[in-house]
């Protein structure tokens, strides 16, 4: 009996141990996001124009400027490696707004 409770909560912490790993990060429900070989995708959507706040996106990403659209788009066109990462998850180019580079040297997409 004492082996098949040991067993048991074995299995039991052990998955729990791998589900979740990939919702470490999440943000208001209407800003979902995704992470994914180091690239966590955040689209701001309709939020762009908000100036709540409480919002988790920086307000750099949340009224972008010309100037750092063009950054963005520029550094994708740049990176060949992060290109085919968006477009595998198809995001296309002229939607990316900002590009953040995490603590842990992944990237921050934000997309419209």
């Amino acid at each position: 009996m004492n082996t098949v409770v040991k067993l048991a909560l074995a299995a039991a912490l052990s998955a729990t141990t791998l589900s979740g790993y990939a919702y470490a990060q999440t943000t208001s429900s209407t800003t979902p996001m995704m992470a994914d070989d180091m690239i966590t995708i955040v689209n701001v959507g309709e939020e762009s124009n908000a100036n709540t706040d409480t919002s988790s996106i920086p307000a750099t990403y949340r009224n972008p400027s010309p100037e750092s659209i063009t950054k963005a788009q520029t550094e994708i066109q740049n990176d060949p490696a992060l290109m085919a990462t968006l477009v595998a998850k198809n995001v296309q180019l002229e939607n990316v707004i900002g590009i953040q580079t995490a603590a842990n040297g992944g990237k921050i997409v934000y997309t419209k």
